[in-house]
């Protein structure tokens, strides 16, 4: 899994790029009985080094690069496109294990942190209510997404079982990109938190994925 975006990552140096070479020959010839597998295997990551560059330098646009260059290193611009990042990453280690209060965040109520309401409501939590308001909220979110996978195993029709785990996925990659983007760990991409993140539509979806689940559920149970 991992193999391709080394692939990626190390085509922007001709000696990297061919040592990763190397070591996939052996690997893969070592780790794969059959033939067929391991060149596919080999192919897909000898694809992904190849093509990066190329998508890099003709596809992508410059504010996508920069949101890239951004995840390396926030520090490079830290007052224009990480000011953003290196802000929320601030809010969140202050808050500590307890947070600071509801409403007595220094970089959410001063304003430090733009946008603190939608894309980065996860910061505003982390801050004002610390560690433990964010384990709660995960322990509520992944308790709800864990019976909609139960009652996707149980249920016998396929199209019913496949829709629920459809759901299950839209919410958990959600929640996982946006947490992901206030820490660090993920490019800056404006997907909102479920249930969280300000914004009528995208919680009027979310509240539309949990009906349609209850009603699935109690259709086939």
């Amino acid at each position: 899994v991992i193999a391709p975006f080394i692939s990626i990552i190390s085509a922007f140096n001709i000696y990297f790029f061919s040592l990763w070479i190397g070591i996939l020959v052996f690997v893969i010839y070592y780790n794969q009985p059959k033939i067929t597998i391991g060149v596919s295997q080999f192919m897909v990551n000898i694809g992904c080094g190849i093509m990066s560059p190329f998508i890099w330098h003709n596809i992508l646009y410059a504010h996508q690069k920069e949101r890239i260059l951004t995840l390396l290193n926030p520090t490079r611009d830290p007052h224009g496109a990480g000011y953003q990042v290196i802000q929320s990453i601030i809010a969140i280690g202050s808050g500590g294990i307890w947070g600071k209060g509801v409403g007595e965040g220094t970089q959410t109520q001063l304003r430090y942190l733009p946008v603190r309401d939608t894309d980065f409501i996860v910061s505003v939590i982390g801050e004002e209510m610390g560690l433990l308001g964010i384990t709660v909220i995960l322990v509520v979110f992944f308790t709800m997404l864990y019976w909609i996978i139960v009652y996707a195993g149980i249920i016998s029709n396929r199209f019913s079982s496949l829709t629920l785990i459809g759901f299950a996925s839209i919410l958990f990659i959600h929640l996982a990109v946006n947490m992901g983007m206030t820490v660090g760990l993920l490019p800056v991409t404006g997907l909102p938190a479920p249930f969280l993140s300000y914004g009528g539509s995208f919680l009027l979806s979310c509240m539309l994925i949990l009906a349609l689940s209850t009603n699935i559920i109690n259709h086939h149970i």
